[in-house]
C-alpha cells in the first residue's frame, strides 16, 4: 500500500500504474511498458512542443523508472517490517529523483517548467503514518 501511495505522489496525478497484473507480466516488462507509456503519455498532454526525439527519450527514461518501481514492487510487496519499507520508500524516492533529472535534461527549460508545474510534488520525508515508531 506504502508502495503505491508513492508512485502515486511521484507520478502525474492523471498516469497511474495498471491496478491488476500479475508476477509474470512484471517480470517480462509489459507491465512496465504499459506504466512507461502512461507516464510519456501524461508528459505530452501538460507540456507543449514535445518533438519526436524528445518523446523516445522521454519514454526511455520512464521505462527505466517503471521497471525501477515494480523491481522494488515486486521486492518488497508493502508487508515487511519499518526497515523494509523505509528502504523502499529511499528506493522509490531516488528512482523518482533519477527521473526527474533525465526529464529536466531531455526537455527545454521551458517544457521542464510546464512539466514541473503538472507534475506531483515530490515528498521530502517519509509520511508520518510509515515512518518508524508511528
Amino acid at each position: 500500500m506504502l508502495l503505491a501511495g508513492i508512485v502515486f505522489i511521484t507520478a502525474h496525478a492523471t498516469a497511474q500504474a495498471p491496478a491488476a497484473t500479475t508476477n509474470a507480466q512484471n517480470k517480462n516488462g509489459s507491465d512496465a511498458n504499459a506504466m512507461a507509456q502512461q507516464l510519456t503519455e501524461s508528459v505530452k498532454r501538460t507540456v507543449t512542443g514535445i518533438t519526436p526525439d524528445e518523446e523516445s527519450k522521454i519514454l526511455a527514461a520512464e521505462q527505466d523508472y517503471s521497471k525501477g518501481i515494480i523491481d522494488v514492487r515486486n521486492t518488497n510487496p508493502g508487508a515487511g517490517s519499518q526497515s523494509d519499507k523505509m528502504a523502499s520508500y529511499n528506493k522509490v524516492m531516488a528512482l523518482a529523483q533519477t527521473r526527474d533529472t533525465q526529464l529536466k535534461s531531455i526537455l527545454t527549460a521551458d517544457q521542464y517548467t510546464q512539466y514541473q508545474k503538472t507534475a506531483a510534488p515530490m515528498p521530502t520525508t517519509m509520511p508520518a503514518q510509515q515512518q518508524p515508531g508511528k
